[in-house]
């Protein structure tokens, strides 16, 4: 079992419509894989966004390469992440798709409104809804899933050559919030696979879908429905996201898993809870490595290091800034005890 953690970048995960609250430390990049390096930590994943690469298209792919480069000077596997929380920065305090693709449908919004606002989830069910119908056109009047592969296809085309590349992720936590969705999240997963696997033949990892409403019932056998049926040579990751990784959160993914048949499953992210104020002890990260061991997933990883200190969730921070310098904090030096007696 692979072990790991979710690295925040700089220019690959800018937000469109806002600015970040501080400056990166000095050769935060470099600092951080040798950190990771130097406490064995091999595998990383990086999420990416969509709309980080619309507002600096030559940043974004500096990034990557400086990213790839320095895992590959580490000897650092990367799972590539096309990531999205809460839609996109449009609409709030939220990021992944660009304002290319959410401005069509979202035409009156106003100019002034709070950045650091989630979005209603009204406004969040009407993308999610245009998307899976596949009525979303760009500004220049493109269908939406077109030109979200032209981005992935960037990517790819930017880190795929590299020793460190491990895999990369169609798109991580997609929503629904109609019962007959999910069967469409089937056929957007087969859609972008139909030309993924023209230009990788690297593993393609797709994510569990999240339930915005009690009506998309997510029973196990429903969440199975999102499964690619589209027959690929790539190796195909079903990745899951246990917060926190309870037994019976765990026991309920394998059962979607063994109803897809699939046997290599991902923990692309990780942590004792999402709730305001949420901590971790030293025994919770033992014993959450434990869980995980026993369903033998393909790897897990640990929500999140960055420069950016999360004041509502302590237990999502691993590093702190001392002097301008990235550096592990005591919650990343937990992690690290539990990997070695793991």
């Amino acid at each position: 079992m692979r072990i790991g953690l979710n690295f925040d970048g700089i220019k690959v995960s800018d937000y469109q419509n806002r600015s970040k609250p501080l400056q990166p430390p000095q050769e935060y990049v470099q600092d951080s894989f040798n950190i990771f390096m130097s406490h064995g930590i091999d595998m990383v994943r990086i999420p990416v966004y969509w709309e980080s690469y619309e507002k600096d298209p030559a940043g974004f792919i500096e990034e990557l390469n400086l990213i790839s480069n320095e895992a590959d000077k580490n000897n650092i596997s990367c799972i590539y992440d096309n990531h999205q929380w809460e839609c996109s920065s449009l609409l709030g305090y939220g990021i992944g798709f660009p304002n290319s693709i959410v401005s069509p449908i979202f035409q009156d919004i106003s100019l002034n409104r709070d950045p650091y606002k989630h979005p209603s989830k009204k406004e969040v069910e009407k993308f999610w809804n245009h998307w899976w119908d596949r009525t979303i056109k760009s500004t220049d009047g493109e269908d939406g899933w077109t030109k979200q592969f032209e981005f992935i296809q960037k990517v790819i085309q930017t880190v795929d050559n590299k020793k460190s590349t491990a895999a990369f992720e169609l798109l991580n936590e997609p929503q629904v919030f109609r019962h007959g969705d999910f069967k469409k999240v089937s056929k957007y997963h087969d859609n972008l696979l139909s030309k993924v696997i023209d230009i990788t033949d690297k593993p393609l990892i797709f994510c569990y879908s999240y339930a915005g409403r009690l009506l998309a019932l997510n029973f196990p056998w429903i969440q199975a429905k999102i499964k690619p049926l589209l027959p690929v040579k790539n190796t195909i990751i079903f990745d899951i996201h246990p917060y926190p990784p309870y037994f019976i959160a765990i026991l309920y993914f394998r059962l979607v898993s063994k109803l897809m048949k699939i046997d290599t499953v991902l923990a692309g992210e990780y942590n004792s809870g999402t709730g305001k104020g949420v901590k971790i002890s030293s025994s919770q990260h033992a014993r959450y490595l434990r869980t995980f061991r026993k369903f033998l997933p393909f790897g897990v990883m640990f929500w999140q290091w960055s420069y950016i200190k999360d004041n509502d969730h302590p237990a999502f921070n691993l590093a702190k800034n001392v002097d301008g310098v990235i550096a592990p904090n005591d919650n990343f030096e937990s992690f690290v005890k539990a990997i070695k007696n793991s």
